[in-house]
């Protein structure tokens, strides 16, 4: 079956070389693209991506080509990746690299370099006197005049992204519209035409909000200007300026842009939603008052990956390790192609293992739950139209959720309206269950406190299957906690005896479906516990 995807690419300067990987992995496995998402660094990937360029048109892992060569042809200034920021641009770029990486009490050193000079101008004084107190009092001055001027260079920004933004202009221009030399590529162009959405974030100070561009919003806007406003780090770009509003680096905002697709992830519940997060590896040191400010950067940038995958439907939080830093633009293309290879490895194991393996892992295990029970409970196996029916899903417990359980992979259910519906523990036969850690057979209708009640379930009973007339809950637990790993829910349309031949077979049932799913525990907690829920 060919799998759609929603595919959000995060923020992370350099470290984007990530996202080469992890789309070669999708490539890898026919997984087509209904809309890309991207900030900073993910901006750029993403409207490439919408754009029509495949994995080895951005990095080729076997000989090391890049896009750059592309945008060379483009703009000759433009051959490497450091030629974005312009000579002069990364020679201060560099500089403040160094810095940053020397982890120096920045405040104390300014303040030390200011009083310095101011020392030594009075200790000039103090030995010889006259003239000399003018010519301490203009070298104190200039050091400050100098310690303003450097200040000013830093928040103006140490680059521009204006070469870079024209390059990448006319090459979309040349990838989408060959053939129209005028013609600019604007966030109007996607969603149509068999391309992608494309949706990129940006942080609009002169509003001091998240700026979000896409067709729907903002659609005469052009794509380059959109990235430019994305990937504009405070200090190390100037701000971008659209319509007389000033953009800085969504990652500020919003570093790992899942959420734009909520409208058409609700559309297409199927679809898979992919949020392909920078792990990061920065070692950890201990904080202080005076050394806070670098963690705190990134923790914007890298810190909210369970707040920005807060989806519904079946979605997978990809982080993936890289050995670039935010800042090493200067690493050479082969480097960059070893990298994209190990990613690509890395991100095609967990797409395999989580988004494949483990649904088909679970689908089975409801499919044998579904055979043991129509045989155990002496049921017409095929269940015709009208006739006897067994259905069976897996309840689990989203991420970041705690009172709920949302039922998935389920097997019997056709066009019953309640697939995938999210249960609550109060006030349920599962959640009773799950609560109790012992299995429960109800039947209908159910006692009042475990039949969905109150308002905030009136729309669970409305879509509850109508013809259900009994419903049996097992919670498989771990072997090594005792807590519950999973539950798994079978329910069914036809009465059952209240007989003890009927009481012995749904025993009988409860223990197999048990025995099975302990046998695939093992491998479902090595697949779930990688990042998992």
């Amino acid at each position: 079956m060919a799998h759609r995807a929603f595919v959000a690419f995060a923020g992370g300067g350099a470290k984007g070389v990530v996202h080469v990987g992890a789309l070669k992995a999708l490539e890898a496995r026919d997984v087509a693209l209904k809309g890309v998402a991207g900030t900073s660094a993910g901006a750029i990937v993403a409207a490439l991506v919408a754009s029509g360029f495949r994995a080895d048109d951005l990095i080729d892992g076997a000989i090391g080509r890049t896009i750059l060569e592309r945008l060379s042809a483009i703009d000759p200034k433009v051959s490497r990746a450091t030629d974005l920021f312009g000579k002069a641009g990364w020679l201060r770029v560099r500089v403040f690299r160094w810095l940053l990486r020397q982890r120096l009490p920045f405040p104390m050193l300014a303040g030390a370099f200011w009083a310095i000079p101011l020392l030594l101008a009075l200790l000039i004084v103090w030995l010889a006197p006259g003239h000399t107190l003018w010519w301490a009092i203009g070298a104190w001055a200039a050091t400050g005049a100098a310690l303003w001027l450097s200040y000013r260079q830093v928040m103006g920004g140490l680059a521009d992204v204006r070469r870079f933004r024209d390059a990448l202009a006319e090459l979309l221009r040349r990838q989408l519209f060959p053939h129209e030399p005028d013609r600019v590529v604007r966030m109007g162009d996607f969603g149509r035409d068999g391309r992608p959405e494309l949706k990129i974030v940006s942080a609009n100070l002169s509003l001091r909000a998240l700026h979000l561009f896409s067709a729907d919003r903002t659609p005469d806007t052009p794509v380059a200007d959109a990235v430019a406003a994305s990937i504009c780090l405070p200090v190390i770009f100037r701000p971008w300026t659209i319509d007389g509003e000033l953009h800085v680096d969504g990652g500020i905002v919003s570093n790992l842009p899942a959420w734009p697709f909520d409208e058409e992830r609700e559309l297409d519940p199927e679809a898979l939603t992919i949020a392909v997060e920078i792990e990061d590896r920065t070692p950890g040191r201990t904080l202080g008052r005076y050394s806070w400010l670098p963690a705190a950067v990134r923790t914007a940038l890298f810190g909210s990956g369970e707040l920005n995958l807060r989806v519904a439907g079946p979605a997978e939080q990809l982080a993936l390790p890289t050995s670039f830093d935010l800042l090493d633009f200067d690493k050479s293309g082969i480097q960059a192609a070893a990298e994209v290879r190990q990613v690509a490895e890395a991100a095609g194991v967990r797409l395999d293992k989580r988004l494949f393996r483990l649904p088909e892992i679970y689908r089975n295990a409801c499919q044998v739950a579904q055979a043991l029970a129509v045989d155990g409970l002496g049921l017409p196996a095929g269940g015709r139209p009208g006739g006897p029916r067994v259905r069976v899903a897996v309840g689990r417990l989203e991420r970041g959720y705690m009172h709920s359980l949302r039922l998935s992979h389920s097997v019997g259910f056709e066009d019953d309206p309640d697939e995938s519906m999210l249960v609550p523990l109060e006030g349920s036969v599962a959640g009773a269950a799950w609560g109790e850690r012992e299995s429960r057979v109800e039947t209908y209708p159910l006692a009042p406190e475990r039949d969905l009640p109150g308002d905030a379930n009136r729309l669970r009973r409305k879509a509850r299957w109508a013809d259900v007339k009994w419903v049996m809950c097992i919670p498989i637990l771990d072997e090594a906690s005792s807590e519950p790993r999973l539950l798994v829910q079978l329910d069914g349309n036809i009465a059952l005896p209240q007989s003890a031949e009927t009481a012995s077979a749904l025993e009988a049932v409860e223990e197999a479906v048990k025995d099975f799913f302990d046998l695939v525990l093992h491998e479902l907690k090595e697949l779930e516990d990688d990042h998992g829920p």
